[in-house]
């Protein structure tokens, strides 16, 4: 409040500079406006992306594959009934003709997925780690508050808050490499490697 009182009477000793800053700043943000509508902005590529509904998959997975690579579904461990049995249930939910596929570990299935072909087929995969000291949490099933129950869509992925709906203003490089720094600064870096 001090500080408050102290600026007003600064400012009301010197009337001329307090005219002069108004104006400067008045006169800035106007022409920051007058070249802003002036300039055109290039919008390379969709920026607005619509939610994609929980009930609806893409066509490729639903349709029915009859080519020489189905898409897998994965699950770690093998041993597990549980998450077998909902691999099963997504694979119903899908497409019946997917291939479901059990790996003992998560090393298995990396060695799997990085075998040439075989990252184009995997579709989903479902790690469980077992820990060998487990903590349990108890939940009551009533809800504590509705304050966050008419934020998000029940049907929806929120996928529409995954880009803005404003993209950021500024150059973007169309270039085929990225633009600079680009490939020169790699095959600089070869004989160093």
């Amino acid at each position: 409040m001090v500080l408050l009182w102290k600026n007003f009477i600064l400012k009301r000793r010197r009337c001329i500079a307090l005219v002069v800053e108004m104006v400067l700043t008045f006169l800035f943000s106007a022409a920051l406006l007058a070249v802003r509508s002036v300039i055109v902005i290039k919008k390379n590529g969709p920026f607005d992306f619509a939610a994609q509904p929980v009930d609806e998959v893409p066509f490729y997975i639903t349709a029915s594959l009859a080519s020489a690579f189905p898409l897998e579904l994965a699950y770690v461990p093998s041993r597990s009934t549980v998450v077998q049995g909902i691999i099963e249930r997504v694979k119903m939910d899908l497409n019946p003709q997917m291939k479901v596929l059990g790996f003992s570990s998560e090393e298995e299935f990396e060695d799997y997925v990085k075998e040439v072909n075989n990252s184009e087929k995997v579709l989903a995969a479902i790690v469980r780690k077992f820990y060998a000291e487990t903590s349990y949490f108890y939940f009551h099933n009533e809800k504590k508050s509705n304050m966050l129950e008419n934020v998000y869509e029940e049907g929806s992925w929120l996928t529409d808050f995954l880009f803005p709906p404003i993209p950021s203003v500024g150059p973007r490089n169309q270039d085929e490499n990225g633009g600079s720094p680009g490939k020169q600064i790699f095959i600089l870096n070869i004989p160093v490697i």
